[in-house]
């Protein structure tokens, strides 16, 4: 009686791990879809023997409505619902919320103004970002309310933020947070591989990811994936706070666990840890010498929810 027992015990497992499942997003047109993200960074900047550390928190939710199906392809309208951030530097912390009342706070005024500003990200049955379009109806209205700014402040800004949340930075970032699915049906513990760009603020790389099936449950696939991230391409001097920067032999690791919702393919629940280093140059003026090379290290933690 035991070894009939055993035996359909064994049976069920086999069974389990060899059901093979086509994953994939199946998203409705006219539906909306909701993500909320929380993602946590800490740069490490050691400059002339003294560490100098960043701390910030970035937190916002997202709503994707499908207005288009094509073949394979999902045109979303995406709206930022709310959006805050959190950062320490140099024993100061800076603070806004776009949900805040705080009327004197000049960030949380512009991250007012991002509310609700439609752009359209297009997204293929795979979960891969093939696009992101149309940021600049956000950045339309930034300065709506304000009073007078002087042109050279109010250009600084306009590009602080459209590093921050311009298409390429969403792009990357939102990829992170979904998996590119494997073309065919995979069976419980089957693997694939994806390889990834990564282009946001000054930071340009590439990431390899073997992702494993870990799971199938009653309402969702569970998956983990495990990465390095190597160099992309010749890194350039991008324009940041007055100064021209770019990052060297960027590199690391990050681990991805996630949970997809079996109907939709949609996030149930994401979770990134990312480690990379790199050394940093800086400019003055783009045709002037290097002024100071430094070694970087970013920690970085991020939690996706729908």
């Amino acid at each position: 009686m035991n070894k009939i027992f055993t035996l359909l015990l064994s049976m069920m497992a086999l069974n389990s791990y060899a059901q093979k499942a086509k994953l994939e997003l199946k998203l409705q047109k006219d539906s909306t879809y909701y993500l909320t993200v929380n993602a946590k960074m800490n740069i490490d900047q050691l400059i002339q023997g003294t560490h100098q550390i960043v701390k910030s928190t970035i937190t916002g939710s997202m709503a994707h409505k499908v207005v288009a199906i094509k073949d394979t392809i999902y045109d979303m309208d995406v709206i930022y619902k709310s959006l805050a951030m959190e950062m320490e530097i140099g024993g100061r912390a800076i603070n806004f919320d776009s949900e805040s009342s705080d009327t004197t706070n000049m960030f949380t005024k512009v991250m007012k103004n991002l509310i609700g500003k439609s752009f359209t990200i297009v997204m293929s049955k795979r979960g891969q970002v093939v696009a992101v379009k149309n940021t600049e109806r956000m950045f339309e209205s930034l300065f709506k309310g304000f009073p007078q700014i002087d042109e050279q402040k109010k250009a600084q800004l306009l590009a602080q933020f459209q590093q921050s949340f311009g298409a390429k930075t969403i792009k990357g970032n939102l990829q992170e947070s979904f998996v590119i699915f494997p073309k065919t049906a995979i069976v419980v513990k089957g693997t694939w591989t994806n390889q990834t760009n990564l282009e946001a603020a000054v930071i340009s790389s590439k990431t390899n990811t073997r992702f494993t099936l870990d799971n199938i449950t009653n309402n969702a696939y569970e998956i983990t994936g495990n990465a390095v991230i190597t160099p992309d391409k010749a890194p350039v001097y991008k324009n940041t706070n007055n100064l021209f920067m770019r990052l060297l032999n960027v590199g690391g690791s990050n681990t991805t666990r996630i949970k997809i919702d079996k109907k939709t393919g949609w996030i149930i629940q994401s979770t990134v840890v990312k480690h990379v280093i790199s050394d940093v140059e800086l400019k003055q003026t783009l045709d002037g010498p290097v002024m100071m090379t430094y070694p970087m290290v970013i920690d970085a933690n991020m939690e996706t929810k729908n």
